[in-house]
């Protein structure tokens, strides 16, 4: 049985490739070619809450969007909609019920790339572990 980490990290990368998110765990490397846009599923952390009855936490996840300078709107709708999927409903997978407790949502330029503006969108959603 996955961890409930695992879990909702399997989770939000499927649900971003079947919403036709080109979708990566990692940043990619200037050796992989990736088109714009692109989404990485990134850090997940858990929070472990000790009750009577048993193991219970809090976890969070961020998801990266990323689209080229001239494609802002690309980057804004595509952060939106992982957050409006994602980040309102509570859902279960492998075993674990998660409910959404909080989310934040973060556009910016990015210019860490020599000679590319790039926009970054952030999605940061924490659930609780039902």
């Amino acid at each position: 049985m996955k961890s409930p980490d695992q879990a909702l990290y399997d989770y939000v990368f499927t649900q971003s490739t079947l919403k036709g998110y080109t979708t990566y765990d990692h940043l990619p490397m200037s050796s992989e070619n990736a088109a714009y846009p692109f989404v990485v599923v990134d850090t997940v952390q858990t929070a472990p809450i000790a009750t009577k009855t048993g193991y219970s936490a809090q976890l969070s996840i961020m998801i990266h969007v990323w689209a080229s300078g001239d494609d802002r709107i690309v980057a804004s709708t595509m952060t939106s909609n992982l957050l409006q999927m994602l980040g309102f409903t509570d859902f279960e997978t492998n075993g674990y019920a998660f409910a959404p407790r909080n989310q934040q949502s973060q556009m910016m330029q990015d210019t860490s790339v020599p000679d590319t503006v790039l926009w970054h969108g952030v999605d940061t959603l924490v659930f609780d572990l039902k």
